[in-house]
């Protein structure tokens, strides 16, 4: 596992006419076998649901296939998954104080909010030509 420190650009999604700021974000790059280790992790984890819900008086009928199903799933979306946001900071556009970034998938965009004035803002990943491995 690596990580790099990803430059964003911050927008106001509420009034565009406020200038933009920047922020930083830190992506997590899955090597081959971290990415096996978080599908095995994820998978048995929804197994373990899978078998306590078997206890749960007639929602079992529904709640067992649901689970044996969706620890499938979510195993082979992290099996797929090659890098993911490990969350990051930057400035609000409209309050200027510094607003965390929360954790998710990696994409080029995110929406997020201010925690401080609410404000609705858009991330932008800047091109990996200004990124900086760590």
């Amino acid at each position: 596992m690596t990580t790099d420190s990803i430059p964003v650009v911050v927008h106001s999604r509420n009034n565009r006419e406020l200038p933009e700021t920047h922020g930083t974000i830190t992506r997590i790059n899955w090597q081959p076998t971290d990415r096996t280790k978080n599908a095995v992790k994820t998978f048995g984890m929804w197994i373990a649901f899978t078998f306590a819900s078997v206890f749960v008086p007639i929602a079992h009928f529904v709640l067992v296939p649901s689970l044996f199903i969706t620890s499938f799933v979510l195993a082979m979306d992290k099996l797929r998954e090659d890098h993911r946001s490990d969350g990051g900071s930057g400035e609000c556009p409209k309050c200027h104080k510094t607003f965390t970034i929360e954790k998710t998938k990696w994409q080029e965009r995110y929406t997020d909010n201010c925690q401080f004035c609410h404000d609705d803002l858009e991330i932008l990943v800047v091109p990996a030509t200004n990124a900086q491995t760590t």
